[in-house]
């Protein structure tokens, strides 16, 4: 029998011919591009997760809520269908429980989440399949309240667009500018179930609904998003809130609660865990918040739970997350109720707050501390990353500045917001310190610190002011925001001294 054949001598195999060559070569090329872009995605994600688990840990310090046992009528706000169980389910069980009232406003139908529609209608989503959702959405939070004792009458739809609350409040107040859904196409709500069905897309219209809603309902507490909450819609109806409050000057003004939502890592550890405590992430533990917690008995979370699963659309992407809320208590902090500083009349304008000369024996102090650090892009670029916001008024004029974790940056935006109560229709104002080449003013930056000053009369020379900034790249996203808040500038207005 004859073996295989083998090379004799020196005589060596044919080597792969230059098509079977390259073809390797090219499938090596591919593998190894492959491979670094895999590695550099892991590398980011490690990094953004790292950043948002250092700004959720959490603290223990968390006093229980007084007065709890006094509320007699709660307003919850949420932002899209699920918010209001997410954040009060318990709050408003025992509100109930103790013989009080509870309202429901929620603000949007979330009706622009492409992948829950997408998996909901099995089709690539339009205009129809979007409103669909809408209509699921609100009877999903109808069957979920009424678990809780709250009927279909204590509940208001307002309607206005998912993902669109932030830009009612920074661009489209009036409606000469009425903003369009990418989603629904509307600029109205098309709804059956809408609190105003003439209301259009504007800030002017969601503040009127929400300013009537309060006044009708004259709540004690109301609960609404957390300013420092990282979806723009959450943020935005917060900052609404808290305006409408404010412009409410006839009677007392009602208790305001923040709740946190979206954050980071927040909360931490998420699941399904309800024997569990929910804490703050540490980073938003500061002097100007209060933080407090509402204690559940094991029957009310035990309901908030079975509330928590009526939400059928969101469960498949998100019910992780959503079962996360539902924990042996929730989580509320309070505003340190934020007055302006007194400034003297004939002072040059500075940013530099130690150099401000205020009236009286007033001690200099922040409006607002915001967190640092929370993001990867905040984390290496220090000059878009706010640590403070200052606001000082005198007779003509109210100065806002913004204090940054480094040196501020000529090529950045710096953008100022302020939208101020009158008493009447608001008046909304933006400030913007444009990227430039050249250094700016030393009355707009000097270090740390970036400035914009606002005419009064021009404001309407209001007793209240929400302000807020934001920093961008040249022609990119934001990449911090400091703020909402609400300042009172009524109680900074005390007559000025005659100086020695």
């Amino acid at each position: 029998m004859t073996g295989p054949s083998r090379p004799e001598g020196n005589q060596i195999e044919a080597s792969p011919t230059p098509e079977r060559w390259t073809r390797s070569h090219r499938w090596r090329t591919l593998s190894r591009v492959l491979l670094l872009a895999v590695i550099l995605a892991l590398a980011v994600g490690v990094a953004t997760l790292y950043v948002g688990r250092l700004s959720a840990l959490p603290t223990p310090f968390v006093d229980d809520m007084a007065g709890v046992e006094a509320i007699a009528r709660l307003l919850v706000i949420a932002p899209h269908p699920d918010d209001e169980i997410i954040a009060a389910g318990g709050l408003m069980q025992k509100v109930l429980q103790q013989g009080g009232q509870v309202h429901v406003v929620i603000v949007t139908n979330g009706d622009g989440s492409a992948s829950a529609t997408m998996l909901e209608s099995r089709r690539l989503p339009g205009a129809a399949q979007y409103l669909q959702a809408g209509v699921n959405r609100q009877q999903e939070s109808l069957r979920a309240l009424a678990l809780l004792g709250i009927p279909p009458e204590d509940v208001d739809f307002l309607g206005y667009p998912d993902q669109g609350i932030r830009a009612l409040w920074s661009d489209h107040w009036n409606s000469e500018g009425v903003y369009r859904s990418p989603f629904t196409r509307m600029t109205s709500s098309m709804y059956p179930l809408t609190y105003n069905p003439v209301s259009v897309y504007t800030g002017n219209s969601l503040l009127a609904d929400l300013r009537s809603i309060i006044a009708d309902f004259c709540p004690d507490v109301v609960v609404a998003p957390h300013l420092e909450d990282s979806h723009a819609d959450h943020w935005a109806t917060g900052a609404f809130t808290a305006l409408a409050a404010a412009l409410e000057r006839n009677g007392e003004m009602p208790r305001l609660l923040l709740y946190l939502v979206h954050r980071g890592d927040f909360p931490v550890p998420r699941g399904s865990l309800q024997f569990a405590p929910l804490f703050p992430p540490l980073r938003l533990v500061n002097d100007t918040v209060y933080w407090q917690k509402v204690t559940l008995p094991d029957e009310m979370v035990g309901l908030k739970g079975e509330a928590m699963e009526s939400f059928r659309s969101q469960l498949p992407l998100t019910g992780t997350y959503l079962r996360s809320f539902v924990r042996q208590n929730e989580l509320f902090c309070e505003l340190a109720s934020p007055v302006a500083m007194p400034l003297i009349a004939d002072q040059e304008p500075t940013p530099l707050v130690s150099q401000w000369e205020l009236i009286g024996e007033v001690e200099l102090r922040p409006v607002l501390l915001d967190s640092t650090g929370d993001t990867l892009f905040q984390e290496l670029s220090r000059s878009t990353d706010f640590t403070a916001l200052y606001v000082g008024v005198r007779e003509d004029e109210v100065w806002i500045v913004a204090e940054l974790r480094g040196g501020q940056s000529s090529v950045m935006r710096y953008r100022f917001l302020v939208v101020a109560a009158d008493g009447d229709d608001p008046i909304s104002v933006r400030s913007v310190l444009a990227p430039r080449f050249l250094p700016r003013s030393p009355q707009e930056a000097v270090g740390r610190f970036v400035m914009a000053r606002f005419d009064r009369a021009a404001l309407g020379d209001p007793h209240t002011l929400v302000a807020s900034v934001e920093s961008a790249y040249p022609g990119g996203p934001v990449v911090d925001r400091a703020g909402w808040v609400a300042v009172d500038l009524a109680a900074a207005m005390v007559p000025e001294q005659p100086r020695d």
